[in-house]
């Protein structure tokens, strides 16, 4: 038994491309994608992110900060809203490397 790679292809062993795994991201892990090196469909073994901790994360680097920035901070809106930016970035940053990481198709 071999193991197998992130992202990498259970029919011809290359590594499935960004763009195809860029799907994912958008649209869900509840639907097949195909190879780009050799047109198979193929599926994920698993959720490589359990949806439960995404939600978590945009509730502790949107919410949190929000509330900080508009009741103690006493900042307007859009202020507020510029400054908790930079932690939505951090959390899709750290979601999409973590989704990519743990990426493996049957």
């Amino acid at each position: 038994m071999t193991i197998m790679k992130t992202r990498e292809c259970p029919y011809c062993g290359k590594i499935i491309s960004l763009k195809n795994c860029l799907k994912y991201l958008f649209k869900g892990t509840s639907y097949p994608t195909t190879c780009n090196h050799c047109h198979r469909k193929v599926e994920l073994v698993k959720e490589p992110l359990p949806f439960k901790y995404c939600v978590i994360a945009g509730f502790l680097s949107i919410y949190l900060p929000m509330n900080f920035f508009l009741y103690i901070s006493k900042l307007s809106f859009l202020e507020a809203l510029l400054y908790t930016l930079p932690f939505f970035i951090l959390c899709v940053g750290v979601i999409a490397f973590l989704t990519f990481r743990n990426m493996f198709f049957k």
